[in-house]
């Protein structure tokens, strides 16, 4: 292929050297300075930029942050050992709880002593004596009958005034048994018992069960809040006590039986509980409790290995580290953790800077992949930055739930939105940056750094190789899968327990989808902001019922068709060079748009013979072939077909000549300088030349791989359709006249196609082009039994008439 073109090229090498030497000689030097010069401002811009992204991160990551150290979970095992690096000591607010507790549970219950059930049961006596007298005076003389029923109806009134539980007939049988004087002593007496037993105090029984408590402690109050109360009993014990004391009242022991069941009914428990005394009480013990202060020495062990995590273990930690935070002072920037959180960060974006330049030397070299892969990371490192800073504000008290905050980060969501639109070694990259920078957010810690790793990593593999947006939630979820294995495995390794392990896996695998989902809506964002065109959205696309692909059918269906045939050649010599063929199929079916304007001025259009050109002149017929350009970037515009639709469709016939109207402008220019009269012998004709620039497409020239594929692809296809006989040598010969033409005319000057290209490009025109106009081979007729074909015509295979038949099918 080389070959083909080198003698051309030498010939204008050649002829074009002495001027290239003599403008180089006169502007050697300023071109050298100029070039200086570029060099030193785009280095300064570039260490510019760079410093303003490590500016972004660093003030992003790790400004205002407070040093959280190793991760710690309560009543789990710790997995390091935590070592004091300095003195301090701290007052144990979890100890002092501890000590407040158990003086709580000591300092017993205070009771208040009141005389209001014995004043009520002495007035119900002094009232019962004093009906009895009445009773027996105005129905003793009517019978014993008439004075016990009258007895049990007046002490039937009483019992339901002062509402007390005694029986009428316990009444009646003690008014019976005494006569009046030695009722009213015995009663007086019994009054006196009962008031001493509510002076020494009453109070409930402290089990309900009925069994006697071992050891009971209770506080006893009087009236004036003193402790005097020595001889209180309880309830059991009162009643005990009364029946005793009532007994050697009287002789009788019926009597002293019928007493104690009147006054039974008169005790109850004085001692009542006082929640205010016993608050005071807790107080004032809890008052001479001195706050225990815990001190450290430098190199004392604060949490060992293994060791399960308590209250006060946390409560260290924390005091460790708030004393820390003070000794580094108050300041944002110049503190010992800032500073040395910000070295690293600097030196792991030199080691990738570095990468990128000597690794990948082509995406160095590539501004919107950088831009895009740079505020990729920013805004995945904001997004996580948040969630730590309302988490940490959030489940403040809640610590098992603290310690599943970092598994709520969307570490996966830049490396997917950077493999989508950048690619996948870009992708690891900033799975790295952020896996990085999350394990120094998390105190340096290199479990969390694997898991955020290898969830971008899978999260950036898979998305690499997605073409429908509904995949990238797919991602999104395999890689909260891997980082829920991550995390499993690294929570057995450290002995976590399995409700533990599988809440955090849960909320991985929740954040790996809606990482998916969010990367879905973003991604719309980056493609419209940065003007990139994704093969997501190019594939969307391909459908054939988008708008303007459909009105090509109906309207332009020649051009629909001649679309449909550069999109294969040019996918198939877009693979064949490594370049997208999916870009270079939508790019060339939507290439033509513009001809839907006036599609009866192109040939695969025109129907019945009629041509318009016929009727215009050949600048008027080129300036309408060369509109179709310029109408189908604005078509393209107006249904928001992407920048690079766009570009195509401006390059796709680069600065080319429209060779038959130019032609046509020469000969009738020709025609138009003949003379009338004959030229003197020796005498030279002169005759104007056509100006190209009318017939000449307004550009600009092909500048990408896939541009310049179609616009090949584009010459070929119409060209292959005047060739009378379809042949591997004619097709050959076709493309490489073409190929030449179109670089010695300088198409390709802007183009980073090489000679090996071209040549990768002509052979797959070549084999494409042969299977697509390819021939058929005729099938014989079907022949009936009177040796005719089935439409009626003899098919005598020694006869001279050949009949073509309609329904042949392909072979």
């Amino acid at each position: 292929m080389a070959a083909l073109f080198s003698k051309k090229s030498r010939s204008r090498k050649s002829k074009d050297q002495p001027l290239a030497v003599k403008k180089d000689r006169k502007g050697r030097g300023a071109e050298q300075s100029d070039a200086a010069h570029f060099l030193d401002t785009s280095h300064i811009v570039e260490a510019g930029l760079f410093l303003l992204f490590t500016a972004l991160v660093v003030i992003i990551c790790f400004l205002g942050q407070k040093s959280k150290g190793p991760q710690v979970i309560l009543k789990h095992p710790a997995t390091t050992r935590i070592v004091a690096e300095f003195d301090f000591q701290h007052n144990s607010q979890v100890m002092l709880e501890q000590q407040m507790e158990a003086v709580r549970a000591q300092v017993p219950p205070v009771f208040q002593r009141t005389f209001q059930p014995y004043e009520e049961f002495s007035e119900f006596i002094n009232q019962l004596n004093t009906s009895i007298a009445k009773t027996l005076i105005e129905y003793e003389d009517q019978g014993d009958e008439v004075l016990t029923a009258e007895l049990e109806a007046m002490t039937q009134k009483l019992i339901e005034v002062s509402q007390l539980t005694v029986s009428p007939k316990t009444i009646t049988e003690f008014t019976e048994r005494t006569s009046p004087k030695e009722r009213s002593g015995l009663t007086q007496d019994a009054l006196a018992v009962l008031k001493s037993l509510y002076q020494d105090g009453i109070y409930s029984n402290l089990n309900a069960g009925g069994q006697t408590p071992q050891v009971t402690v209770i506080q006893l109050v009087d009236e004036a809040g003193r402790y005097n109360l020595p001889s209180s009993r309880s309830f059991d014990d009162a009643l005990v006590a009364l029946r005793v004391r009532l007994n050697a009242l009287s002789g009788n022991r019926a009597t002293a039986r019928a007493l104690f069941n009147l006054f039974e009914a008169g005790l109850h428990p004085n001692l009542l509980y006082s929640a205010r005394s016993t608050t005071l009480a807790i107080s004032r013990a809890i008052s001479k409790i001195n706050p225990p202060v815990i001190i450290f020495k430098e190199g004392d062990t604060l949490i060992e290995p293994g060791a399960i995590i308590s209250e006060i273990d946390i409560e260290r930690l924390k005091a460790y580290r708030a004393a820390e935070r003070s000794r580094g002072g108050n300041s944002l920037v110049f503190n010992k953790l800032f500073i040395e959180r910000t070295t690293l960060t600097l030196i792991l974006l030199i080691a990738v800077m570095i990468y990128v330049k000597h690794g990948l030397r082509n995406f160095h070299k590539r501004n919107r992949a950088i831009a895009i892969t740079s505020v990729s990371i920013l805004l995945n490192l904001l997004i996580i930055r948040l969630i730590m800073e309302i988490g940490d504000i959030a489940l403040l008290n809640n610590r098992p739930s603290l310690s599943m905050l970092p598994y709520i980060a969307p570490y996966a969501l830049a490396p997917m939105i950077v493999a989508v639109l950048v690619g996948a070694a870009p992708a690891v990259i900033s799975a790295l940056i952020i896996a990085v920078l999350f394990g120094i957010i998390q105190g340096n810690s290199v479990e969390f750094l694997l898991i955020a790793f290898l969830s971008g990593i899978v999260g950036s593999y898979i998305a690499s190789n997605i073409r429908k947006r509904s995949m990238l939630v797919r991602a999104g979820l395999m890689a909260g899968v891997s980082a829920a294995l991550t995390g499993a495995f690294l929570g057995l390794v450290s002995s976590l327990s399995i409700g533990l392990i599988g809440q955090q896996a849960i909320i991985a695998l929740i954040v790996g989808a809606l990482s998916g989902v969010l990367a879905v809506g973003l991604l719309p964002i980056f493609e419209q902001i940065f003007k990139v065109t994704t093969e997501i959205t190019l594939l969307e696309l391909t459908d054939f019922n988008h708008p303007l692909l459909h009105r090509m059918q109906m309207e332009a269906p020649g051009t629909y068709h001649h679309s449909l045939m550069v999109a294969n050649l040019s996918e198939n010599a877009a693979a064949a060079i490594g370049a997208s063929p999916l870009l270079c199929r939508v790019c060339c079916l939507f290439h033509d748009i513009g001809k839907l304007v006036k599609p009866e001025y192109f040939t695969e259009n025109q129907k019945g013979g009629i041509n318009p050109h016929e009727e215009k002149n050949p600048s008027m017929s080129a300036l309408v072939i060369k509109a179709h350009v310029k109408e189908g970037v604005e078509l393209a515009r107006k249904h928001n077909l992407p920048r690079v639709i766009q570009d195509v469709i401006r390059q796709h016939h680069g600065t080319s000549l429209i060779q038959f109207f130019y032609y046509q402008a020469q000969q009738a220019q020709n025609k138009q300088t003949k003379l009338p009269f004959p030229e003197k012998p020796g005498r030279q004709q002169e005759t104007k030349k056509v100006d190209e620039s009318t017939y000449r497409y307004d550009g600009p020239r092909p500048q990408f791989k896939e541009s310049a594929i179609i616009f090949f692809a584009d010459g070929v296809e119409a060209a292959s359709r005047s060739l009378k006989k379809v042949s591997q040598p004619a097709i050959e010969e076709l493309i490489d006249g073409m190929f030449k033409s179109r670089i010695e005319d300088g198409q390709l000057d802007e183009c980073p196609l090489t000679f090996k290209e071209l040549h990768e490009i002509r052979s797959s025109f070549t084999y494409t082009l042969l299977n697509m106009l390819h021939s058929r081979v005729e099938y014989p007729k079907e022949i009936n039994e009177k040796g005719t074909d089935k439409t009626g015509s003899t098919n005598d295979p020694h006869s001279n008439e050949s009949t073509p038949t309609g329904n042949q099918q392909p072979i």
